[in-house]
């Protein structure tokens, strides 16, 4: 009988463990970053932290530099261009800026890369190539325009595409 009870009670302990380990190993990988990028973040911090407990002044030069982008996101949003040769400028110089500031390219991403969770995007085979493609075609416009917004419109108008 006390053996019964024994093997009972060994059936009853014994748990099912159905984790996925790999998956949560993947997980885990998606939603962390590299000890280099966390150790820099970190003693970025440390630094800043130290300045404001010693009265020093905290160097503003990333604020200087998002100047430039914000104020082509500023004439975007307005939308107060006066020809498409302004307003392809613009969507250059607003993309080459997010571009340097996130280090994604919005026209490929959007969000500026990130995802809700704070992950990135990556673009689909072939996506970023294209996208960059076009913009150099673009860019070639503006400068072959030299200024002039109807040659650029000619321009534009004799690389779309005919039906």
């Amino acid at each position: 009988m006390e053996k019964d009870l024994e093997k009972e009670k060994r059936n009853e302990e014994v748990v099912v463990d159905n984790t996925d380990y790999i998956a949560a190993i993947e997980e885990l990988k998606k939603n962390s970053v590299s000890k280099d990028q966390y150790d820099a973040l970190a003693a970025r911090e440390k630094k800043l932290l130290e300045a404001v407990v010693n009265g020093q002044e905290i160097s503003t030069s990333k604020q200087e530099s998002l100047e430039p982008r914000l104020e082509y996101y500023k004439k975007y949003k307005e939308n107060k261009f006066s020809n498409d040769l302004d307003y392809w400028t613009n969507m250059v110089n607003l993309r080459k800026a997010t571009i340097k500031e996130y280090g994604a390219d919005p026209c490929v991403t959007g969000n500026y890369g990130l995802t809700p969770d704070g992950g990135r995007i990556e673009p689909s085979y072939g996506e970023a190539e294209t996208i960059q493609e076009q913009f150099d075609i673009i860019e070639g416009f503006i400068d072959e325009a030299k200024g002039n917004p109807l040659v650029f419109e000619t321009l534009m108008q004799s690389a779309m595409p005919r039906k």
